[in-house]
């Protein structure tokens, strides 16, 4: 009888165990945009940002999206402080995988020097082109600007961070980084930052900004920085962070959501790039194609 007893309380305490383990529901999702860019696709204007947005929506009614622009130092304040929120779109780093769930959507080319045309004489550049960004950095005579709070992957990260503090560079808040950094250049309030070479892409789109109807900017490769970068989706690491991301893991682990990603990278992207980082993309979009293992 007391056996009987026992294994009916140790039944009962394993039940509730598992009712306590249960999921929280995700009902709402404080969606984090960072970039709202807008890019050409023939005579359509395409918002990839906007694009995962919907399908996303589409594929989950019972979730609430709201999105909200946000730069990326307030988009990790906000899953630092472990609140019911996800980053639509955030490089994926040693750091940010402590505090955040992942599921990944884009590999993009990594970050280039983004420079004004009359300031590339001035750069110091390799026989292959390539720019040495720790001498970019030091060098007094030209003004960058880069994004607090933005990661441009951990090889670029590192550079920046062992780069002693200097006027010359500076680091600017901003909820849509091309919107708000690549002006500045046009208007010779700086000569150069960091970005993805999908910018230009956006950029191709606006008006002539030189009289001569040459574009004003020019991107170039940084030495050392030949990785392709993962972005992704960050959910904070919490029982409600890993009930969201397998939720929209689930969504985008199918070949639709592998295609639609797909797209929208092939219309954000110089077709030469396209082709130089081909193999790594395909493999890239077939892993994308499943549920992310272990999630």
């Amino acid at each position: 009888m007391r056996a009987r007893v026992a294994g009916l309380a140790l039944a009962l305490a394993s039940g509730a165990g598992l009712a306590a383990e249960a999921p929280p529901a995700v009902d709402s999702i404080v969606w984090l945009v960072s970039n709202t860019m807008a890019v050409p696709d023939g005579d359509v204007m395409r918002r990839p940002a906007n694009e995962l947005t919907q399908w996303l929506q589409a594929r989950l009614p019972r979730v609430a999206f709201q999105p909200t622009v946000a730069n990326a130092e307030r988009s990790w304040v906000l899953i630092r402080e472990r609140r019911r929120a996800c980053h639509a779109g955030a490089a994926r780093t040693p750091e940010r995988e402590r505090l955040a769930y992942f599921t990944d959507t884009w590999l993009v080319p990594p970050p280039q020097l983004i420079v004004r045309q009359d300031r590339r004489a001035a750069l110091p550049l390799d026989a292959s082109g390539a720019v040495d960004l720790a001498a970019v950095l030091a060098d007094a005579s030209l003004r960058g600007v880069l994004a607090q709070g933005r990661s441009y992957g951990p090889a670029l990260d590192a550079l920046i961070k062992a780069q002693p503090p200097g006027p010359q560079v500076q680091h600017l808040f901003g909820g849509d980084y091309g919107s708000s950094l690549l002006p500045m250049l046009i208007q010779r309030r700086a000569d150069y930052t960091l970005d993805y070479p999908n910018v230009l892409i956006a950029q191709a789109s606006q008006p002539a900004d030189e009289p001569s109807g040459e574009p004003a900017l020019a991107a170039l490769p940084i030495k050392g920085a030949s990785e392709a970068i993962t972005s992704g989706i960050a959910c904070p690491r919490t029982a409600w962070g890993h009930a969201a991301i397998r939720l929209i893991d689930a969504a985008l682990g199918t070949p639709e959501g592998a295609a639609m990603l797909r797209d929208t990278l092939r219309v954000s992207l110089p077709p030469d790039t396209q082709r130089a980082y081909m193999d790594v993309l395909d493999e890239h979009f077939k892993r994308r194609a499943r549920p992310t293992p272990g999630l």
